[in-house]
C-alpha cells in the first residue's frame, strides 16, 4: 500500500507541475506535443499503480493454489499413515514403506457387536447366584469382534490412482519441494505411543514468486492463514495429527 501511495503522490505532483509549465512557458503551437507527453507519463504511472495493486492479489491467488496442492498431499500422507498404523501398530518411517503398504497391504473387514454377558467374577464375589434364565446378578459389557474378510489397501485408499508413489514431493509447475517426514515415540501414562510429523517448506514452495511478498507471508499471523514458514502435519512431541493450515485448504483435525 505504501508503494501505491508513493506512485499516486508522484503522479499528482508531476501532472500539476507539467500543467503549470505548459501554461507558463509553452507556446500554443507546442502545447499539443506536451499534452501528449503528459498523457504518456500519466499512462505509465497508472500502469505502475495497477501493477502495484495487482501484484499482491496475483501472489495471493498463486500462493493459495499451491497451498491447496500441498495440503492435499499432507491429507494423503495422513490417510495412509493412519491406515499403516492401524495394521502395524506404529507409523511408517519412510515413504518407501508407505508405498509397499499400499501395494501389498491388506485391511481386515470386521463386524463389532456390543453385548452384555454375565459377570461371573463379580457375582461370585458377592455370592450371587444367577438363575438358569440369566436373570439376576451382575452383567458386564463386551464387544464381540468377528473377522469377515480382507480388502487390499490400494483398493480401499487409492483405487484407480498412483499418487501414493509421489507423496514425498510436491510439484507445482517447475517447482519441486520435498516433503520431510519423521517418526518418534512419546511417553503417555507409561505407554510409548508412535507419532509422526510431515513438513513442507513454504519458502521452497514459493521460491519463484516475489520474494518481498514471501517474506511478508512468513511473518503472517492470522487464523485464516498458514502461520510461520512451514506447512506442518502432526507432531513429534504430542500425540496429534493436526495440521497448521486453516480449514479453507482442507480438514486440519
Amino acid at each position: 500500500m505504501l508503494e501505491i501511495a508513493i506512485y499516486l503522490v508522484v503522479l499528482i505532483v508531476l501532472i500539476f507541475a507539467l500543467v503549470k509549465l505548459i501554461d507558463k512557458f509553452v507556446t500554443p503551437g507546442n502545447k499539443k506535443i506536451f499534452t501528449i507527453l503528459l498523457w504518456g507519463i500519466s499512462i505509465f504511472l497508472a500502469y505502475l499503480i495497477y501493477g502495484s495493486v495487482m501484484k499482491p492479489i496475483e501472489f495471493k491467488q498463486e500462493k493459495e493454489a499451491r497451498y491447496e496442492i500441498a495440503v492435499k498431499t499432507m491429507l494423503d500422507i495422513k490417510k495412509l499413515q493412519t491406515g499403516y498404523k492401524s495394521v502395524n501398530g506404529v507409523y511408517a518411517d519412510t515413504f518407501e514403506q508407505l508405498i509397499q503398504f499400499v501395494e501389498n497391504g491388506q485391511f481386515e473387514i470386521v463386524s463389532r457387536k456390543d453385548t452384555a454377558v454375565i459377570d461371573h467374577v463379580k457375582n461370585a464375589a458377592f455370592r450371587i447366584t444367577v438363575g438358569a434364565d440369566g436373570v439376576g446378578g451382575f452383567f458386564k459389557d463386551e464387544v464381540i469382534i468377528t473377522k469377515l474378510g480382507t480388502v487390499a489397501v490400494k483398493d480401499s485408499l487409492f483405487k484407480n490412482s498412483d499418487r501414493y508413489k509421489r507423496l514425498n514431493v510436491v510439484k507445482v509447475g517447475g517447482v519441486q519441494v520435498p516433503v520431510e517426514m519423521k517418526t518418534s515415540t512419546v511417553s503417555r501414562n507409561d505407554m510409548n505411543i508412535s507419532v509422526f510429523q510431515a513438513i513442507i517448506d513454504k519458502n521452497a514452495l514459493l521460491k519463484d514468486l516475489d520474494q518481498e511478498l514471501v517474506k511478508q507471508e512468513n511473518k503472517v499471523e492470522a487464523i485464516d492463514e498458514i502461520n510461520g514458514d512451514k506447512i506442518i502435519l502432526g507432531s513429534l512431541e504430542e500425540v496429534s495429527l493436526t495440521g497448521n493450515w486453516p480449514k479453507k485448504y482442507g480438514n486440519n483435525e
